[in-house]
């Protein structure tokens, strides 16, 4: 899904919804940090979120479509939006439950239209190297949105019982 949903858009994109309603015993685990573009700390980040889903109810393949989309997510936001300029910042949030991850990846570029992205399955665009990132992302979350500008990305990762 792109674009706001009929219930009111992307839980972190309805500004002032968070602080109302959800509190910390509703989530498992949370973390919102800020960094300097680059894919080291991108990388450990995550590797700490990795951790916290190994050992629980999420299966290896659930974990393995968290790991690809953060990835494309984080290295977009660094190398695509950032332009891999360390004066720029990436923000990020996420929260995770027993049956629920969500994620928010904010870079500080000029943003992008991503349904203009080409099909990169496309005859015409099979050997362009970009425009796979977001097809991923699309094909291994539940659900996913991007701010008019482009430059706010959310996705959300169900986990199936």
């Amino acid at each position: 899904m792109i674009g706001p949903d009929p219930s009111g858009g992307p839980f972190f994109l309805r500004q002032g919804v968070e602080k109302r309603t959800m509190t910390t015993v509703e989530w498992g685990w949370s973390h919102d940090c800020s960094f300097p573009s680059g894919m080291d700390t991108a990388h450990s980040l995550i590797d700490t979120i990795m951790g916290k889903l190994q050992g629980t109810e999420w299966s290896s393949k659930e974990q393995f479509a968290i790991n690809l989309a953060l990835e494309e997510a984080l290295v977009n936001a660094v190398q695509h939006g950032n332009r891999s300029d360390p004066s720029k910042n990436v923000h990020f949030s996420c929260k995770l439950t027993r049956s629920l991850a969500k994620f928010r990846v904010e870079d500080e570029g000029d943003g992008f239209d991503p349904s203009a992205v080409p099909d990169p399955t496309d005859d015409d665009h099979i050997l362009i190297a970009s425009g796979r990132g977001v097809l991923l992302i699309k094909g291994f979350v539940s659900r996913v949105w991007w701010n008019d500008k482009g430059n706010v990305l959310e996705f959300e990762k169900d986990r199936s019982e």
